[in-house]
């Protein structure tokens, strides 16, 4: 449905939905973030930018475990400790001499010596919006709990909103993109996944749809595989006359970022390998069935397509609909019988597909592979669900590929896996070294769209982990 709205004031917070319907971006499902041009990034004078791992990464590619994964039971396994925390998993040995994982991940264990596993991850957001925040802007959420599931253009912009901006490549793919949902809650839009106060010109595609299905094409593009482009230049004549109705938006500022990429987008939706990209129909059952025909599996395979058509950050969120238990790794309940069944394998089979396709096509070394989540989950087991909580105070993440030397474990846990024991590490610091193997500096600014001046993040590169 379309809504028209009549003068407003400037001032007047406008729904982004209905800004992109009356603006006409989603008349046929397109959401677009920033497909024009921007200048380079000015080369930065910083120490770190004159290490060899600056800017080795062309592209990104994060696999976000949202919910939160118990480290003890992936990760971190801690044998030695008490039944009621240690868990029912055993460790097993990895590619890398001395560090062990969970028995549920054997393919991630192939991969230690070209990963880099960070043990001390923690901050104090014990909620998953607020914590989600942090990690993707590299900033604490400012207001309340509530607050976070309520996005507004005052937030702080993701990384790939920020590359988007700074470094966006050579299109015509998008430069960000989701894949293939935003993490939200029922009746609200959780901060800190958009472009913020960059503006809606640096927002991400929402690929939307699931990829696993037989026939799967972008739900928010007018796009199948075999759709000509004139179908789509028709659409978007559509658009213009809805435009033209709509005046007093005209002179907002979303109104014309909206209008000056309408003419981008038919460039972007006639592109082959746009069009190939999306089209996982088109792909060998077997070699789909690598990535595990499952949500996230699919979305993993479809994430790496994107990067190969020319995105240079993708991020695969695993959406709470997948597994009997439907909430994702916020395991509470069930987590042992979740984890084996449910979770670790999913993950395990497409993080191994993804670093084999990555490896075996020379494409490794310029693609950065970051496993993360919001937190991990507590080391203490809740006997009378089986269940693990919210655990901020420590987990762990995973970087590989672009700019990470392999081959370490950086930061260690407690006996418990409760605290780090050394090397505490900040979603700053992990936002920082995402930044510096994209080639951006992070200790600099970027001005949002009253040109005010944002810095990118108050962490460091984690030194060890770049060279």
């Amino acid at each position: 449905m379309l809504n028209l709205w009549g003068p407003v004031k400037p001032s007047v917070g406008l729904n982004r939905r209905e800004m992109l319907r009356v603006g006409g971006l989603s008349v046929a499902g397109l959401t677009l973030p920033n497909l024009l041009q921007q200048q380079a990034l000015a080369s930065s004078t910083t120490l770190s930018s004159k290490s060899k791992s600056f800017g080795k990464a062309k592209k990104c590619i994060i696999l976000y475990l949202s919910g939160g994964p118990a480290q003890l039971d992936t990760f971190d396994p801690k044998p030695d400790s008490p039944e009621d925390i240690r868990g029912p998993f055993k460790p097993i040995a990895t590619s890398l001499n001395g560090a062990t994982f969970s028995e549920l991940l054997p393919n991630a264990a192939k991969w230690m010596h070209k990963s880099a596993l960070v043990r001390s991850m923690c901050h104090d957001h014990n909620d998953h919006g607020r914590g989600s925040y942090w990690m993707f802007t590299g900033y604490q959420y400012p207001g309340s709990v509530p607050d976070v599931n309520s996005m507004s253009r005052a937030d702080m912009p993701h990384m790939g909103s920020v590359l988007a901006k700074l470094a966006p490549g050579k299109g015509p793919m998008f430069p960000f993109a989701l894949v293939p949902h935003r993490m939200d809650v029922a009746g609200g839009r959780r901060a800190g996944q958009f472009a913020g106060a960059l503006g809606g010109k640096y927002d991400p595609l929402l690929t939307g749809g699931n990829p696993n299905d037989e026939n799967f094409k972008l739900d928010h593009l007018p796009l199948s595989p075999n759709e000509e482009a004139e179908v789509v230049k028709r659409r978007l004549t559509l658009v213009e006359q809805l435009n033209a109705q709509t005046q007093p938006l005209n002179n907002l500022a979303m109104s014309q970022a909206i209008r000056d990429n309408q003419a981008k987008a038919i460039e972007v939706i006639s592109s082959p390998a746009v069009r190939k990209a999306v089209d996982l129909s088109a792909v060998e059952s077997k070699e789909r069935e690598r990535y595990g025909r499952n949500l996230f599996g699919q979305s993993v395979m479809l994430g790496k397509r994107l990067l190969d058509a020319g995105a240079r950050l993708v991020q695969c969120n695993w959406q709470r609909t997948q597994g009997i238990n439907g909430f994702a790794w916020d395991t509470h309940w069930n987590n042992f019988s979740a984890h084996k069944e449910d979770l670790v394998p999913p993950f395990d089979q497409s993080f191994h597909a993804l670093m084999t396709d990555l490896d075996q096509e020379g494409k490794l070394d310029e693609t950065l592979v970051v496993v993360a989540a919001e937190f991990g989950r507590s080391p203490k087991i809740t006997r009378s669900n089986g269940g693990r909580e919210h655990w901020p105070e420590c987990f762990t993440v995973l970087f590989a590929g672009g700019g990470i030397k392999g081959g370490q474990v950086y930061g260690s846990s407690d006996k418990i896996a409760a605290y780090p024991s050394t090397f505490p590490t900040s979603p700053a610091d992990f936002t920082a070294t995402i930044y510096h193997c994209l080639g951006i500096d992070p200790a600099a600014e970027v001005h949002d769209q009253a040109n005010r001046p944002i810095s990118l993040s108050k962490g460091h590169p984690i030194g060890p982990l770049i060279g």
